[in-house]
């Protein structure tokens, strides 16, 4: 297990219980020597910079019916809103429609080469036939679609997609099935009544409501779309389908003179996400410590093999890969590999120093236990692979309803609790059982949610002198415990989806048999966690 430099991101999906572990109330705590209690503030992450990508595809009316001087404002526009932006957290993709949609710039892309070759073809477009608006919006789902599918898990959580649907004419979409061919029978009951008005507004709405969704089906942050209707005489239709859009894509209607396109694109919103993030789970975990059937045990080198089973099996108990094959022998043993020294395996297609999704398990290691290096909570239980690795638990399916024990604690509880998943161990979750309470606080000036969160009776316990990891030469000196913080964010009401998360990792070192350092109740503020990546 890599174990160079800290855990910087937490992206797992979220299961609300904001009070779960009140376990053994007042038992040990920071009056007991082998007890840690935290007292911690934290706050939602600033939703900004390229941890949190925005992808923005403009749909751009085109055809011959639109003149030379509005394709270039058109054009100078895009340009404009492509070039502010220097970092690679804001990437732009570019479609043109009439009677049909097609995709200039179908990934999204800050280069500006790219972009100017599409804003080229744009300018070529010169499609004739009806207009359907709608064309655009069922093409832009097919492209934002295929980004979320082909994306990291875990980036996709934190990117905010923007649909600007740029309108000069009224869809006709309704009035032209030929063009049109899959109209819902809702919206089409108004077209065979002869309201191809109504028929549109309700199947424009409907194509967007549909690129929304795609937000839940793929745990994406955030799509949103956004009209802009180029003002013209008698286009009170047209302002009347826009607003229907607005309204299903979750956003205002915007308008503008042919002149003013250009300052008006550029000044759309491109922030990130945004949409409110809230508490879905705080988790703590000392990884010094394994619990089997209601004994605490040492693992003095976090690898998830206790320092007694490492005599067992052979190996080093103050190194996390004996072998120096990039498994940590925890990971070898769990999955039937020889960590003993000399017995060096080779798994092809990965690089054992890479930790692509930052959880501290490497891409190797991940590729053996099965779990996906690109986002840090596989199986979207709101427990991370590495507290799952660590705590006995499956990291491939979904354990937060599941109770293996049958103790009245469900295996997550159990992560939680930092009891056994696999023993019904009553009597140590009383009296050994992680505490946690919870309580919202006053949210920072930007309105980000706040809480005021207590983890108490963490357990301690009494480490090898070991090597240092991250291959520092330093000494990690006996005793030290590595204690970690999981503060996890999501959209309300979305238990499965992938979330945001900010870490911090505490060490306090515990001398037998009632030598703590630092004593008494650790505080914690915000600054101290660092946001997700």
């Amino acid at each position: 297990m890599t174990r160079g430099g800290w855990l910087l991101a937490m992206m797992m999906t979220a299961a609300a219980c904001t009070d779960a572990g009140l376990y053994a109330l007042g038992a040990g705590g920071a009056g007991g020597p082998d007890r840690a209690e935290f007292s911690i503030n934290v706050c939602a992450p600033v939703a900004s910079g390229a941890a949190f990508p925005v992808k923005v595809l403009f749909a751009l009316e085109g055809g011959a019916a639109i003149d030379v001087a509005l394709r270039e404002e058109l054009v100078a526009g895009l340009t404009n809103a492509s070039t502010q932006f220097t970092s690679p957290g804001v990437g732009f993709g570019l479609l043109a429609h009439r009677a049909v949609a097609t995709g200039l710039q179908g990934r999204f892309t800050v280069d500006q080469a790219e972009l100017s070759t599409a804003f080229s073809r744009y300018n070529a477009f010169n499609q004739v036939g009806p207009m359907s608006h709608r064309a655009a919006l069922l093409l832009a789902g097919s492209l934002l679609s295929g980004d979320m599918q082909t994306g990291c898990r875990g980036q996709v959580a934190r990117t905010r997609y923007l649909v600007v649907l740029v309108m000069r004419s009224e869809d006709t979409s309704c009035n032209n099935p030929v063009f049109n061919a899959g109209i819902d029978p809702r919206c089409d009951a108004f077209a065979r009544a002869g309201d191809f008005a109504r028929c549109s507004e309700c199947e424009l709405a409907r194509a967007t409501e549909q690129l929304r969704r795609l937000a839940v089906r793929f745990n994406a942050g955030e799509v949103t779309v956004q009209p802009v209707v180029i003002r013209s005489a008698g286009d009170d239709l047209v302002r009347f389908q826009a607003n229907a859009i607005a309204r299903a894509g979750g956003t205002e209607l915007v308008e503008t003179a042919p002149g003013g396109v250009a300052m008006r694109l550029s000044t759309l919103n491109y922030a990130s996400l945004q949409r409110a993030l809230t508490l879905k789970r705080f988790i703590a975990m000392n990884a010094n410590v394994r619990v089997r059937d209601g004994a605490q045990l040492v693992d003095s080198d976090g690898d998830g093999l206790p320092d007694e089973e490492e005599a067992t099996f052979g190996t080093d108990p103050t190194l996390v890969d004996s072998d120096a094959d990039g498994l940590g022998d925890g990971v070898e043993v769990r999955m039937g590999l020889k960590p003993q020294p000399g017995n060096v395996d080779v798994i092809r297609g990965c690089n054992a120093t890479l930790d692509e999704d930052g959880d501290r398990l490497n891409d190797c290691e991940e590729r053996v236990l099965g779990t996906d290096a690109c986002i840090t909570d596989s199986d979207g239980d709101a427990a991370p692979d590495l507290v799952e690795f660590l705590g006995g638990t499956n990291p491939l399916i979904p354990e937060d309803l599941a109770d293996d024990d049958r103790d009245g604690l469900p295996n997550v509880g159990e992560l939680e609790a930092h009891t056994d998943p696999t023993s019904a161990d009553i009597a140590f979750q009383r009296e050994r059982g992680y505490g946690y309470a919870i309580r919202e606080a006053r949210p920072t000036p930007d309105g980000r949610a706040c809480y005021d969160v207590s983890a108490y009776n963490l357990g301690l316990v009494e480490t090898l002198q070991r090597p240092s990891p991250n291959a520092s030469g330093r000494t990690v000196l006996k005793g030290t415990n590595e204690l970690h913080f999981y503060f996890q964010v999501g959209r309300e009401n979305d238990p499965r989806g992938t979330g945001i998360g900010r870490v911090r990792i505490e060490t306090v070192r515990f001398i037998a048999p009632a030598t703590r350092r630092p004593r008494g109740v650790v505080t914690l503020s915000s600054d101290d966690f660092a946001d997700g990546l």
